[in-house]
């Protein structure tokens, strides 16, 4: 009775969350991975116990499968219930890679249990535990950094389902702008660097890197819009308008979420933090050492990767996180911020107008240069004749 009372009510208290894009570098090979923690459940302690493998789903069905397991670690309550070993719960299906998550479906309700840089599992029973991953050493070739001593975010690469959401594309373009499109197995060619086009369509896994006095606007189909500022890298590791996803390698960007279809929501993640999104407006930098958002509408939830820590930022409000966790919250105007963002977007409007114009002026003195040998040639040609008359 215990453990068909205690199923029931933890289906129902645990906190869902979206699954989150996962990864699978060429790299990786299919390991085994274990994690155990303990929590508490009316007043009786309880061990979890979590059986996967680091691939997930990416791996095949043969890799999805987890086992997620609990028994008591204190017989007797305080209130007098007898806690009773549970049997395994059922089978449930990981999405894989280091921030993948874990998905319970019985007793009419969804579980997710959901890993954190592949470091510790966090779920919510009355309040958030975690349950820390035994070996993520497994998971330790899903980093990529061009400097191995700057921890930034993994680029996505493994085997990204392409379905038709509708293309993301640009909705501007300001200076210049590079793309890198993944390969078919996910991995990326460092010399396959192109530059953008106003039409080009943006598949996922996508990365682009903006350079020095420039910029672009994409375009979701979520109807997110999302400003990229000078120096910048992200990824667009998910284009579903349901649960879209794109990373911050390091640099600035803007993201207007106000607009999102009515079931839609966003993430991004950085070197830090990731930012959980849904119906606001807010700007994210990252130096690839610290990641720090600034809220002008609605509210965020900023996560800690070093930590696991969330907490809600709202409007007028900034947090930064580290290595060493997440700062206090500090106010700033939110007007004043996004005039930033609009003369950042107008001196790139002007930039174009005046190469536009240049190109014009170029335009227009070359042939007037053509004309004017044109005369020229033809006076010299008369006078020849002349001469010879």
């Amino acid at each position: 009775m215990f453990r068909k009372l205690f199923l029931s009510l933890l289906f129902l208290l645990i906190t869902t969350s979206p699954v989150q894009a996962v990864s699978w570098p060429p790299e990786v090979k299919p390991e085994q991975g274990k994690a155990s923690g303990t929590f508490e459940f009316w007043d009786a302690k309880q061990i979890i116990t979590i059986d996967f493998w680091n691939v997930g789903q990416t791996g095949g069905e043969e890799y999805s499968k987890a086992t997620v397991s609990r028994k008591c670690a204190e017989k007797q309550t305080s209130d007098g219930w007898t806690c009773v070993d549970d049997e395994p719960m059922p089978e449930g299906i990981f999405s894989g890679g280091p921030n993948g998550t874990i998905t319970l479906e019985g007793e009419g309700a969804q579980l997710d249990l959901h890993l954190v840089d592949g470091k510790y599992f966090e779920f919510t029973v009355d309040k958030t535990y975690q349950a820390p991953v035994e070996n993520p050493e497994i998971f330790s070739k899903y980093r990529w950094s061009m400097d191995e001593s700057i921890p930034i975010p993994e680029i996505k690469e493994g085997k990204y389902e392409v379905e038709t959401y509708g293309a993301v594309r640009f909705n501007d373009l300001f200076g210049q702008v590079e793309v890198n499109i993944p390969n078919p197995d996910g991995t990326y060619d460092e010399e396959s660097w192109n530059l953008a086009k106003i039409d080009m369509e943006l598949p996922p896994g996508t990365r682009l890197k903006v350079s020095e006095k420039s910029g672009l606007i994409l375009a979701l189909p979520n109807q997110a819009i999302i400003n990229v500022g000078p120096e910048t890298e992200i990824v667009l590791v998910s284009v579903d308008p349901r649960e879209g996803a794109i990373q911050l390698l390091y640099g600035n960007l803007k993201a207007n979420i106000k607009k999102m279809m009515k079931d839609g929501s966003m993430e991004v993640e950085m070197s830090q933090a990731v930012a959980g999104i849904k119906g606001t407006s807010f700007i994210l930098s990252d130096t690839k050492t610290e990641s720090s958002i600034r809220v002008t509408e609605g509210i965020v939830k900023f996560t800690s990767k070093s930590t696991g820590v969330s907490v809600d930022v709202g409007k007028g409000e900034s947090v930064t996180a580290s290595s060493k966790g997440l700062s206090e919250k500090i106010t700033f105007d939110p007007i004043e911020e996004e005039n930033k963002w609009q003369v950042l977007s107008d001196n790139f409007k002007k930039i174009n107008t005046d190469v536009a114009g240049n190109n014009n002026k170029n335009l227009y003195l070359v042939v007037g240069i053509v004309f004017a040998a044109a005369i020229i040639g033809f006076l010299i040609l008369k006078i020849r004749k002349s001469k010879l008359a």
